[in-house]
């Protein structure tokens, strides 16, 4: 799928959301987490294209994510992860424009 990118590298303040989010697990952990985050954006690439529908794919992937992580983790969790993920987009495109 793509390459993981590491923005703590590339920006300091990220180390320590990265060290927040990774400091208790082990790196055969983070590498069976990261499989199953490229399978699951591999099969959603899939499916965008069988359907011809990215957005629809999108929106429902989006909406199964938010509803069952706001059930495990809580609303306040849910949406700091969510604005994490939109700034590390934000920061990712920004380092590639440089």
């Amino acid at each position: 799928m793509g390459e993981v990118i590491y923005l703590q590298k590339q920006c300091p303040k990220m180390h320590k959301m990265v060290d927040d989010d990774n400091g208790t697990l082990s790196s055969d952990e983070i590498r069976r987490l990261e499989s199953i985050r490229d399978n699951i954006e591999e099969l959603l690439h899939m499916i965008a294209g069988i359907r011809r529908d990215p957005n629809a794919v999108a929106l429902a992937a989006t909406r199964f994510g938010v509803m069952r992580m706001t059930q495990l983790y809580g609303r306040a969790y849910t949406m700091d992860f969510t604005k994490r993920c939109i700034e590390n987009m934000d920061m990712a495109q920004h380092i590639s424009t440089d």
